[in-house]
């Protein structure tokens, strides 16, 4: 089943005049359980693509159904409450709260779930646990090594057991060795049935996916699934 369908999205943003088209219409459809890495270079529209995938922008036009609802028809409450029960966010610069402890950064996104506080805690270890980091719950953030700070990340998407992870350049502030175990993490939580979209301008890290769709100027360049799977980067 798709969990993703997207069809001729367009998105410009201004009025007038001072119009800037970023996205020309793209359509693809992404099933459930996928691990797809969306590639192009800086300003060819993947983070863009990337808001509107993540429920955090709207297209201009086009339609973009999620789990068969057409995401147009839902006002922004409902779109807000779609995102943080179903999508788990990683980021390049890890956005976490620096006088936070990791155990209380990776529950964040429980506070504004429907699931009960005592499960906060559980959860929490579990997704630590998950990306083997439990050594590390009660530090702070400037206590972590770069990589470190991503697997705590990658934990905080994962709490709410998201259908859908993204990742945006989640290697693009760490070193070639750390960021292959980042991306061994990623690879690790696709195996357990999480579908997974990896923006990257890096073909080390896009070399993880099963397909990779490039863009270009606000269009798709290319759709191709990978030819290999990626066990010479299991090092």
């Amino acid at each position: 089943m798709a969990l993703i369908e997207i069809n001729s999205v367009t998105k410009a943003y201004g009025e007038g005049e001072l119009v800037t088209q970023i996205l020309h219409g793209v359509s693809f459809s992404i099933a459930e359980g996928e691990f797809v890495s969306i590639m192009g270079p800086s300003g060819s529209g993947k983070s863009t693509l990337l808001h509107i995938l993540g429920l955090l922008d709207r297209p201009s036009t086009g339609t973009y159904m999620f789990a068969d609802k057409n995401t147009a028809d839902l006002p922004d409450e409902e779109l807000a409450r779609l995102r943080n029960e179903h999508m788990g966010f990683v980021f390049q610069a890890f956005h976490l709260l620096a006088r936070t402890s990791v155990l209380e950064n990776v529950m964040l996104p429980l506070y504004y779930s429907s699931i009960p506080k005592k499960e906060y805690v559980p959860r929490a270890k579990q997704a630590l646990a998950h990306v083997n980091m439990s050594h590390r719950e009660q530090h702070l953030p400037s206590q972590l090594s770069g990589g470190e700070k991503q697997r705590v990340a990658i934990a905080r998407a994962l709490v709410n057991d998201p259908k859908v992870i993204f990742a945006d350049e989640p290697t693009g502030n760490l070193d070639s060795k750390t960021g292959q175990q980042v991306m061994n993490t990623i690879d690790a939580l696709h195996k357990t049935g999480k579908t997974i979209i990896v923006i990257t301008h890096e073909t080390t890290a896009a070399a993880f996916a099963q397909r990779i769709i490039q863009i270009g100027d606000g269009l798709i360049v290319s759709d191709q699934k990978t030819e290999s799977t990626h066990n010479h980067y299991h090092k």
